[in-house]
């Protein structure tokens, strides 16, 4: 983690630079006819009617917060006056039009188009990276009706997926919290070029802290991060392959052979991971070798490429999992207890079969069974059921209804056996017991783990008395006498071993890749060099990490090298904000998210739905109404305040008429919903923040842009302004937006002239 601080510390110093290529680089695509077809007919027919100099009033804003939460950050501004500074129709342009446009569109439009230019534009913005909300403008337009029009789309597409993106990485870093890194990895998953590298740019400013965007990272100067893909281990089937084996020691410049120390330290570490070598790939081996041998100082290894099967048991439990579970009850006869005895209630059970691990289970009172019970209690049940026949019908008829005191019904499992198949002599066995498929583990293992020969009957002990029956899970070779053709488990332990076999499969297929990066780090250590750290990319992350951490701390404990426990490690898989939420909820141990599809998709809201209306022309206020109200526009040129509370958290945002006096701080303010008459408030700020500045006037842009860096820092400076019940993943309280009294009247006073009066006959 140290390390990984380190690395993004000298990137950010590397971007505070300000390379030239970042303030300058503007996107070729974002010109004037990146528009609607109908926003250049619109301006014919504006043209046509005389309308050239007239002046309007547009408010670009949203209706409703995205991803089901109460906030939104404003992102986009700078590449919307990019785009004012080069507006302009080129030849090219002109010629393009003539041909699109119907015609009978007289050239003299065509002149006039190529001569249109920003200039009279006057654009305000609240500040690039502040927390917004439904319905207060974020850009406010003022400038010739037909320019201001002819902006319209462009300014939609450039503000829409760019708060959409750095809102939904917000949301992210929430989650995540601020000690774990984020890494954008969704370019391969993007909305084609652009739209990877807005969503590098856009995470960035909502608070990851690097992609693995190359073009991103050279254009806006974003700390760049990657390892390596499963391609690379595959690309090596064994050690022969290696071609450089040997590497100089970072300060005395000698020389040695990398495998040959990474093959000694996987050796010793098998015994301190209670890891067999044979569980381990030699591709994999190799390519870590390499890899390692290519950056010493950046190593950084997939380390979940394989499922190495062992020659040894397959699924043997730790003694974690072997521990007795006292929430578990069960009948003496399931097959599910974990309590390891022979035959004899202690030992090896050496005298058993020499195939098979024998647990031997301590019989348990039957009314603490949660699966079985006596015959003479399934005697009476079955003379309740016959009494109570018409009311199980019923209740089979109305099944939401229903609620049993029945315990849970036993799971038998069976499958038929070949015996010249499995090389079983006949007699011998008929049937085993096998979970042949965990949803949540590699099918082909849970079939070796999961099988179970059981006796039909209990085995007599060497008094005479009989003897609990024995679990055995068989190896290979022949099974021993004496197994049923069926068996019964009770559904507590049915589950029980379902969880552990999944567990063990997914340890499984971790060991290969977690041995080998240990042995590899090791090799690099006794050279001067410190591993970075691991990647997971598959399986359970939370118990992967937890598995992993804690072989870094044995490791690090046994090898005295504390710097080991601190190894990062990074998760990737399809993650999401909810998959965030629910490995905090496990404890998990990862130190960084590598996240792409659903951050770069914005899957759970794939638009923002910005919108661009007339609120004035020539100094008359505009509104358009609508059954719905929530699409009903506020009329006029409107100015925008934060109200703060005796808390210091941003309490209500109030809009004015740009005529009346500003909200003052001790002063009392009445503030109401726009339209719902009942809900108004008294207000006295502690602090009162004009949100708009005038960013473009007289042709240029008219404050210092920030960079991307200090965009970020607003982000988060703007979201510790908001109560935390606004931020919170569920169910976040909305945030207030509220008119002024005087705004409020000059709403519906306008809204009753406009809107017709019906008639009932």
């Amino acid at each position: 983690m140290a390390t990984m601080n380190r690395e993004l510390s000298t990137d950010s110093a590397f971007a505070a630079g300000r390379n030239s290529w970042n303030r300058n680089y503007h996107n070729s695509v974002v010109q004037p006819l990146l528009t609607d077809l109908y926003q250049i007919t619109m301006a014919y027919a504006y043209w046509k009617s005389g309308k050239i100099d007239d002046n309007a009033v547009f408010d670009l804003f949203f209706r409703t917060n995205p991803f089901q939460g109460e906030f939104t950050i404003f992102a986009g501004l700078e590449e919307c006056l990019k785009f004012l500074d080069s507006f302009h129709y080129s030849e090219t342009d002109i010629e393009y039009l003539k041909h699109a446009l119907p015609q009978g569109i007289e050239d003299e439009f065509f002149e006039y188009l190529s001569q249109l230019t920003a200039k009279d534009v006057t654009l305000y913005a609240i500040e690039e990276g502040s927390v917004a909300f439904p319905r207060v403008p974020l850009i406010k337009v003022v400038g010739p009706l037909i320019i201001v029009q002819l902006l319209e789309t462009t300014l939609l597409t450039l503000v829409n997926y760019a708060s959409l993106m750095a809102t939904n990485a917000a949301r992210y870093r929430m989650v995540a919290g601020k000690h774990i890194h984020l890494l954008e990895f969704g370019l391969r998953r993007a909305q084609g070029p652009d739209g990877g590298l807005s969503a590098s740019k856009y995470s960035y400013i909502g608070g990851f802290d690097g992609t693995s965007n190359v073009l991103a990272g050279k254009l806006f100067n974003i700390p760049v991060k990657g390892t390596h893909a499963h391609a690379y281990i595959t690309s090596f089937t064994g050690i022969d392959e290696l071609k450089t084996r040997v590497l100089q020691h970072k300060e005395d410049g000698t020389t040695r052979d990398i495998l040959e120390l990474a093959m000694e330290h996987r050796s010793s570490l098998a015994s301190v991971l209670d890891v067999s070598t044979d569980e381990s790939s030699e591709g994999e081996l190799a390519a870590m070798v390499s890899f390692a041998i290519a950056f010493p100082d950046g190593f950084m290894a997939l380390v979940d490429t394989y499922d190495v099967k062992s020659d040894k048991l397959v699924g043997t439990p730790s003694s974690e999992l072997c521990e007795p579970l006292d929430t578990v009850v069960c009948d003496p006869f399931c097959v599910g207890r974990l309590h390891e005895t022979n035959a004899d209630g202690g030992g090896d059970g050496d005298d058993l079969h020499p195939l098979y691990m024998v647990t031997t289970l301590p019989e348990i009172p039957e009314e603490e069974c949660n699966g079985c019970g006596t015959e003479e209690e399934e005697e009476q049940q079955q003379d309740e059921t016959e009494e109570q026949a018409a009311e199980d019908d019923q209740k089979q008829e109305d099944p939401v209804d229903e609620l049993s005191d029945q315990p849970p019904p036993s799971i038998v499992v069976q499958e038929e056996h070949n015996a010249q198949d499995e090389g079983i002599e006949e007699g011998e066995c008929t049937t085993l017991v096998k979970d042949n498929k965990d949803e949540n583990a590699n099918s082909e293992d849970v079939e070796d783990q999961n099988a179970i020969a059981v006796p039909a009957e209990a085995t007599e002990g060497s008094d005479g008395t009989e003897e609990p029956l024995a679990e055995l899970e068989p190896i290979d070779g022949d099974l021993p006498e004496g197994v049923d053709d069926e068996h019964t488990r009770c559904a507590n332990c049915e589950a029980l071993n379902t969880m552990i076999h999944h567990l063990r499969s997914v340890g499984k297929s971790f060991r290969s890749g977690l041995l080998n990066f240990c042995a590899v780090a090791l090799a690099l250590n006794d050279q001067g060099y410190r591993a970075i750290g691991i990647r997971i990319d598959s399986g359970d992350l939370a118990y992967l990490s937890c598995l992993a951490r804690e072989t870094f701390e044995r490791i690090a404990e046994r090898f005295k090298l504390p710097w080991f426990s601190k190894l990062t490690i990074v998760a990737s898989n399809d993650i999401n904000e909810d998959t965030i939420l629910s490995l905090n909820e496990q404890g998990h141990k990862i130190d960084c998210f590598g996240i792409g599809t659903h951050l770069v998709t914005c899957q759970r809201q794939p638009a923002l739905g910005c919108v661009y209306k007339m609120v004035e022309i020539n100094n008359q206020p505009r509104i358009k109404l609508s059954q719905d109200v929530g699409k009903v526009t506020m009329p006029g040129s409107k100015n925008v305040f934060r109200l703060y509370g005796a808390d210091g958290h941003a309490l209500i945002d109030l809009l004015q008429r740009v005529d009346e006096n500003p909200p003052e701080v001790g002063q009392k303010v009445l503030c109401r919903h726009p339209f719902q008459e009942s809900k108004r408030a008294y207000v006295i700020p502690t602090n009162v923040e004009p949100l708009y500045r005038v960013y473009w006037t007289d042709g240029r842009v008219a404050q210092v842009l920030p960079s991307l860096e200090e965009v970020r820092e607003r982000v988060q400076a703007s979201l510790k302004t908001l109560r935390q019940d606004h931020k919170r993943t569920l169910n976040p309280t909305p945030y207030k937006v509220a008119v002024s009294d005087n705004l409020y009247n000059f709403i519906h006073e306008l809204w009753l002239q406009n809107a017709p009066i019906g008639e009932l006959s």
